[in-house]
């Protein structure tokens, strides 16, 4: 049987515990725990959440915050939560503003979606090692977050769950870990400089590191079967990517608008390069085709805008050149093709210095 009640606790308040506007609670007295409902907005700057709290003589443990309790608190910098706690409702922590700093204790297994939305202020996340799942928006538009540290005991980081963090410069992943997934837009616009996908991550979301205007080089450890659409889109600023792992093909703008690319090691077991895959890759220089054996197809548009590329070797398994798969290579004097049988219309439109293209007869 659960009772709601209302109690008027306790809060630290500048050094002095005051007696603050009440926080709500409902109790189970089957199990014996607590549920914090909600709280007053105007809690101050340090809220401080009881282990257990007492009911009508008998003492509950706090293992839960529910939905929303925390939303909107304006004022609040820092929170203690629980020891005993073991879930937090979605959207709980949304919107505090001012919240700067927060460790979530050993037992929490799952941090819920739009839990720490637009909390613009936090700048520290403390993480326990029971914690298995990031959902989606978790923690998107926390734009004052510098570094995260992932456990690896997480399974899943949701879309967009990091999404906009522009102040967030480094994601440690813990070594350790048997299989994570990152999900859609999940680091997307964020303040990322380098990166080390390691071995244990087994997908990748499309759009996951789009926009990362500050990432400057990225090594993929992890074996794929394909590099997700839009994965660095507009990376802008990257100038190296490294390709350790397996994979299959590179799907649609997966490195589109990454201006300043200078180079990429792809990796061997490569069979497809999708549409638009390295388009506006201004700075790339060169591009080792010819040693992938097992390529055989190459989308529209796939380097168009690569201005810098002189010379290109396609390997034997490509037969046929795509519309506007060189377009705009302004610099591309020669290309050679043993097995090429036919190109389309525009497949090196705006290509003025192209003077060789040795295809089969």
């Amino acid at each position: 049987m659960k009772k709601l009640i209302i109690l008027t606790l306790s809060i630290l308040l500048n050094g002095i515990f005051a007696i603050a506007s009440p926080f709500s609670f409902s109790f189970d007295e089957t199990t014996g725990e607590a549920t914090l409902l909600s709280v007053d907005k105007t809690l101050p700057k340090t809220a401080i959440i009881p282990d257990s709290v007492e009911n009508g003589g008998r003492w509950y443990t706090v293992t839960k915050i529910a939905k929303q309790a925390f939303a909107k608190c304006g004022k609040m910098e820092t929170v203690q939560l629980p020891s005993g706690l073991k879930k937090i409702g979605p959207v709980a922590f949304a919107e505090c503003g001012k919240l700067k700093s927060i460790a979530i204790p050993q037992g929490v297994e799952t941090i819920p979606h739009h839990c720490f939305y637009l909390c613009s202020s936090l700048e520290s996340v403390t993480l326990p090692s029971t914690l298995k799942s990031i959902e989606h928006d978790a923690f998107i538009a926390c734009r004052s977050l510098q570094t995260i540290h992932i456990p690896n005991s997480v399974h899943h980081i949701g879309s967009w769950a990091f999404g906009e963090n522009i102040a967030l410069e480094s994601v440690e992943l813990q070594p350790g870990n048997k299989k994570l997934s990152i999900g859609d837009h999940a680091f997307d616009r964020s303040g990322l400089k380098t990166l080390i996908i390691p071995s244990f991550v087994d997908s990748l979301g499309e759009y996951v590191f789009n926009g990362c205007s500050s990432l400057k080089s990225a090594t993929i450890e992890t074996d794929l079967d394909t590099l997700p659409k839009m994965t660095f889109h507009g990376c802008e600023n990257m100038t190296g990517l490294t390709l350790k792992g397996k994979m299959n093909a590179i799907a649609y703008g997966a490195f589109s608008g990454c201006k300043k690319l200078e180079s990429i090691t792809l990796p061997t077991t490569l069979k497809g390069i999708g549409v638009n895959a390295f388009d506006g890759c201004k700075s790339l220089a060169t591009i080792n085709l010819q040693n992938l054996t097992l390529l055989q197809t190459i989308g529209e548009a796939a380097f168009s805008g690569c201005e810098n590329i002189e010379k290109i070797s396609l390997p034997n398994g490509i037969k046929k050149i795509e519309d506007g798969t060189f377009m705009s290579c302004h610099s591309l004097i020669e290309i050679t093709g043993e097995n090429v049988e036919s190109e389309a219309e525009f497949s090196f439109y705006d290509c003025p210095k192209l003077r060789t293209k040795k295809f089969a007869k």
